[in-house]
């Protein structure tokens, strides 16, 4: 459902990149992933996050110009999260 709906955000003209981090401390738990989800999606631009305690990855899809690196940082530093390692993925319109 998540797909869909940014599938069809990307359509009306928004242009989206792929954040994917590595967490300090690391995810063990799920109250870990809630705490990660419940606090990023309020960073400006987030379209959708996941999380995954088993690859120790955080996924997150936000619209280009709304957020920028440094926003994500002290999103996660707010948490007791550190970006320890990092990836940005542009997405084509």
């Amino acid at each position: 459902m998540a797909v869909t709906a940014l599938t069809a955000q990307v359509q009306k003209g928004h242009t989206n990149d792929t954040l994917t981090v590595t967490t300090e401390p690391q995810m063990h738990c799920s109250g870990c992933e809630n705490r990660i989800k419940q606090n990023i999606r309020f960073v400006k631009g987030v379209r959708a996050i996941t999380t995954s305690v088993a690859d120790q990855k955080v996924t997150i899809v936000y619209q280009k110009g709304k957020a920028s690196y440094d926003d994500f940082v002290k999103a996660f530093d707010k948490i007791g999260f550190r970006i320890s390692r990092y990836t940005c993925t542009p997405q084509k319109k």
